[in-house]
């Protein structure tokens, strides 16, 4: 196969202004070279608040309205992480978290006891 030959900057003009190569006392070409040495940062996970457990809990099974002090926290935990404040954030989203589980808990406990109930009173 044929290749097309080379082209030098001489000869490609660039927008009517004169390629200027840098070139060294000697002649010799000198390149330029930049090195960028960073760290990369750490990533740190951002703390989680919960609102979709907490919205189910809340409209599910909200036994003593412990679904909307879920909700509560989780809301002020994603408030928290939007300011930055990421630990006041992961304190509400755990607090968040706690009640959303005691909520899915006592529902859990409250159905089994239904059920049951209902079984037993079938059976007599």
């Amino acid at each position: 196969m044929d290749q097309p030959p080379p082209y030098q900057p001489e000869f490609v003009p660039m927008k009517g202004k004169k390629y200027m190569r840098l070139e060294e006392p000697h002649g010799a070409t000198e390149f330029q070279h930049t090195v960028v040495l960073g760290q990369p940062e750490p990533v740190v996970p951002h703390p989680r608040d919960h609102i979709i457990w907490s919205l189910c809990s809340l409209v599910y099974g909200n036994p003593f309205c412990l679904g909307m002090l879920a909700v509560y926290f989780s809301i002020k935990a994603r408030d928290r992480k939007i300011v930055g404040d990421l630990e006041g954030a992961r304190k509400h989203g755990k607090t968040a978290c706690c009640f959303n589980t005691v909520t899915l808990t006592l529902a859990i406990l409250g159905l089994l006891f239904i059920f049951i109930t209902y079984g037993v009173y079938l059976l007599h």
